[in-house]
């Protein structure tokens, strides 16, 4: 009979995510794993394999709880697609939290040319998105609050491109004043006036 594991998975991948979302995959060390998520290594490699297993694991969850979850909140769920499309934008640098460390998923986005093993799974998270924008535009086409004739699929990879840009904008410690600029403009870019969306 196999050792009992003793620790919990979903927490180890929690501290994995906070880790590589400060430090990114290659700023992150072995032994800078080992700390923030408690384990030995020897446990790390039986359960992911590698260092490269952790991070895709922790990409893979970053996907499904935070990038999911907030395109559900956002772009899904409101009976407004417009206001949340303004609020999904708003809430990436609207945290409280100063510097913010940025998303996962941008973040190795901008580091994936030295890191191939995440193509997969930055894609992934990209084509959620892209997919949020694509079904909140929809509805507010459909609800009279767009544009008839807006084209869903070349505004929602418009959208995707400038939440991107300001993803790291927000990571370089830009202020929200320029902040709220550019989402004035991806707003504007599918027909939505600001006054009164804030």
């Amino acid at each position: 009979m196999g050792r009992r594991q003793l620790w919990d998975q979903a927490e180890v991948l929690a501290s994995a995510m906070r880790l590589f979302r400060h430090r990114g995959y290659l700023g992150a060390s072995v032994r800078d794993i080992e700390e923030a998520t408690g384990l030995h290594p020897g446990s790390l490699y039986r359960v992911f394999e590698s260092k490269d297993g952790l991070f895709r694991a922790a990409l893979d969850a970053y996907n499904d709880q935070v990038v999911r979850g907030r395109v559900q909140a956002h772009l899904l769920e409101p009976t407004d697609p417009v206001a949340g499309i303004r609020s999904f934008f708003t809430s990436a640098f609207e945290t409280g939290l100063d510097p913010d460390p940025g998303c996962l998923l941008t973040n190795t986005a901008v580091e994936s040319f030295t890191v191939p093993q995440a193509a997969a799974g930055v894609r992934r998270g990209l084509d959620v998105i892209e997919s949020g924008f694509a079904d909140a535009l929809t509805r507010a086409r459909a609800l009279g609050l767009l544009s008839a004739d807006l084209d869903v699929e070349v505004s929602a990879a418009r959208l995707l491109a400038l939440y991107q840009g300001l993803l790291v904008l927000v990571r370089a410690g830009t202020p929200r004043t320029k902040l709220h600029t550019v989402t004035d403009g991806a707003m504007a870019s599918i027909g939505s006036a600001k006054e009164g969306q804030r």
